[in-house]
């Protein structure tokens, strides 16, 4: 669902170990955050459980029911889930990852595709929002079938059961959707039921290849971490004597269960590793064509991004010219971070910073603004810290209580060396924080989502999310901004820019390249170093998320989806396009993948083709 989004880009001088097993702890895979991305089994309705959803909103009555029984088992299967979008029905239970609980949601895949097939075959007239719906749920239970049957992540990945443990306990924490004891109870819940998650992962995984042991290894301590520490202070202020024994009680039972995990995996498959984490070009392929909605060959994908990534190097070296043509490109773009806000005003300039992106939003009529701004700016909470430096916490679709929206910036740690303070601060030197700031806030993630609520979508168009649409907006808006004027002209601003868009660049190559043509992790660290100009310890830290997301360059791809549908929307109307109509209709369909946009906005003047 709707939770963070952020630049997990951590200081150079952190363990990438530790930030992996973080990241692993609180960043559940992306097939278990979205509507888009989840399938559930067959199970009592949210209706019979007292639990009502909003109308499906569909146009076609026979979808609308589709849409209605998909979200409700889905939200029942997945709890973590369903708490996230604030659906509270659920959260006494975590998610059942026996290799029963897979073999029955697999099953009740195939069943709601042969009901979408048995749609498409009646020969019943769809709206376009109807026919884009259907593709989404399609599209998200082919997925979860190529996890589970194919690829099997589930036998291969033990994160899987510590991540699922962890996002279960660190959801009902992270918004006060309800008094601390309320949410403590539930929390003890689903500790108790979390012993039972981690043997179904000992009872499922056999082997893992040697660079998924490698992380799995510092996930499974981070795992052990966030239980002994960073759930007790969660609950520090419950001032319940006997409920704080009971969640002692059920916390230190999941320590010992998640002990007993590492142990029986570090004796089992992390001892004797084996296989490849790269999941092949048939695979890549197929995951890239059910995230994008279209197909998209290999070799073109490769040869979009190779140009990107030409262009914007070339650009960036002569920008860093213009800048300083005595020193090299990487010299002059680490010269950016010796000026930023002192510790002290980290969070006051973010805040003032998103008052000036929204008036310069305003400004420029580069989209309508909704009268709604409440974005409070604060630290980022401790426990995640290791993996974000800013981000963007939005409510979930359904939430009611815990409504504020927050954007989390990462302070310097007082306890750091002065020169490890410096290098942090240096991420949010003067340039690149507003551009930061622009994908996180405005007019990024949290206008993107703020929209929503003024918008008729449909049932499965609320809740599900598409990477290469949600993370290409925010993406496309770093370069818009500045493409419009934000720095006026100022070539240090360009270069932050500038060297954002390589970081993305190098991971659309690195991801192909990994799981396709044999590309190692050394290998792609040097091509982080030697592309995008980063830090050695952060480019592996880079090509290491690359074997465990091969299409992590959807940031990239999404840029350029959008690129070439304003293009061809330009084209379409004529004299009478603006960016802010451009935008404004781009925004209005919620998050589906972009072809479905570009039917939309397009209909028959969509050529096909999304790069």
């Amino acid at each position: 669902m709707r939770s963070f989004r952020s630049f997990a880009l951590g200081a150079p001088f952190r363990s990438p170990a530790a930030a992996l097993a973080l990241a692993a702890l609180l960043a559940v895979p992306a097939a278990m955050l979205t509507v888009a991305a989840l399938l559930a089994v067959p199970a009592a309705s949210l209706a019979q459980s007292g639990v009502a959803l909003p109308p499906a909103g569909t146009a076609s009555p026979r979808v609308g029911a589709l849409e209605t029984a998909y979200v409700q088992e889905l939200l029942q299967d997945q709890p973590s889930s369903a708490t996230q979008a604030g659906i509270h029905a659920y959260d006494d239970r975590v998610a059942d990852l026996s290799a029963d609980g897979i073999a029955r949601r697999d099953a009740a895949a195939h069943r709601q595709l042969a009901n979408i097939d048995a749609l498409l075959r009646s020969g019943e007239k769809l709206s376009d929002e109807d026919a884009a719906d259907v593709q989404i749920m399609r599209s998200a239970l082919e997925r979860q079938l190529l996890d589970d049957e194919q690829e099997q992540r589930w036998k291969h990945d033990p994160s899987i059961y510590t991540s699922s443990a962890s996002y279960a306990v660190y959801g009902l924490f992270s918004r006060e959707f309800a008094p601390l004891a309320v949410r403590a109870r539930s929390t003890i819940a689903r500790e108790r039921a979390i012993p039972a998650l981690l043997a179904a992962g000992k009872a499922n995984v056999t082997t893992v290849d040697p660079i998924s042991a490698e992380l799995a290894k510092s996930n499974l301590a981070g795992a052990v971490t966030f239980f002994q520490t960073v759930v007790p202070a969660a609950f520090a202020d419950l001032h319940d004597a006997a409920l704080e024994r009971e969640l002692a009680d059920a916390n230190a039972a999941v320590v010992a269960a998640l002990r007993d995990y590492q142990s029986a995996m570090t004796a089992g498959p992390l001892a004797h590793p084996s296989g490849t984490f790269a999941i092949g070009a048939a695979s890549f392929a197929r995951r890239l064509e059910l995230q994008e909605g279209r197909a998209l060959p290999l070799d073109l994908y490769e040869r979009v991004g190779q140009r990107a990534l030409d262009e914007t190097k070339a650009a960036f070296v002569a920008t860093a010219a213009k800048i300083d043509p005595a020193k090299t490109p990487a010299q002059v773009y680490a010269d950016l971070g010796k000026q930023h806000p002192a510790p002290e005003n980290l969070l006051s300039t973010a805040q003032s910073s998103l008052a000036a992106l929204r008036a310069f939003v305003e400004r420029k009529h580069l989209v309508t603004l909704p009268a709604e701004f409440d974005v409070r700016v604060h630290e980022t909470p401790s426990f995640n810290r290791q993996t974000s430096l800013a981000s963007m916490n939005t409510p979930g679709a359904f939430e009611k209580v815990a409504t504020q929206a927050y954007y989390y910036v990462t302070p310097a740690d007082p306890a750091w060396t002065p020169a490890q303070q410096e290098q942090h601060l240096s991420f949010y030197n003067d340039y690149a924080f507003p551009i930061i700031s622009a994908h996180e806030v405005m007019p990024g993630h949290y206008l993107n989502f703020v929209l929503h609520k003024f918008q008729p979508l449909s049932l499965v168009r609320a809740l599900s999310g598409n990477p290469s649409y949600s993370e290409g907006w925010a993406h496309y808006d770093e370069q818009l901004m500045v493409d419009e004027g934000w720095g006026d002209g100022d070539p240090r601003v360009r270069l932050a820019q500038l060297g954002l868009a390589l970081q993305r660049e190098a991971r659309y190559l690195v991801g192909l390249h990994e799981h396709t043509q044999g590309m190692t992790v050394d290998q792609g660290t040097a091509f982080f170093v030697n592309n995008a100009f980063m830090p050695e310890i952060v480019a592996r830290r880079e090509a290491l998320r690359g074997t465990q997301d091969p299409l992590y360059g959807y940031y990239t791809l999404g840029k350029l989806e959008i690129l070439k549908l304003r293009d061809d929307y330009k084209k379409k109307v004529g004299s009478a396009f603006t960016l802010q109509k451009f935008h404004d209709a781009f925004l209005s369909h919620g998050n589906p993948p972009i072809a479905v946009v570009r039917k939309l906005l397009l209909g028959a003047d969509d050529d096909g083709k999304l790069l």
